[in-house]
């Protein structure tokens, strides 16, 4: 899976810092995501991801991070969006447990 770009923790940090076109995806369930998410995230869960992904269309384009709690649907996720034509994809490797950054909850 060479498209998919994997970022540790401190990695992740930086990047979301120091990119202002990034986009930030939780493919997380709705019940997780409310209970803490990086700021700024836009929520599609990973088994709806195929059907809405037209959501994303005008992020084609810029770097998205795909996140979820371990960093396993994240990778699925990434895969859907490569398929669809995504390119500039990076996995929060880890997903929220290994993340330390600020998680917001709704």
């Amino acid at each position: 899976m060479d498209f998919i770009k994997n970022l540790g923790d401190k990695e992740a940090q930086a990047f979301i810092e120091n990119n202002k076109e990034l986009v930030i995806l939780d493919v997380r369930r709705y019940n997780e995501f409310k209970t803490g998410n990086i700021p700024n995230s836009i929520n599609i869960p990973v088994e709806e991801l195929e059907w809405e992904i037209e959501q994303l269309e005008d992020y084609k384009d810029k770097p998205i991070l795909v996140y979820c709690r371990a960093g396993h649907r994240s990778v699925v996720a990434c895969n859907i969006l490569n398929d669809a034509g995504f390119e500039k994809l990076y996995n929060l490797s880890y997903g929220t447990l290994g993340y330390t950054g600020r998680l917001e909850p709704i």
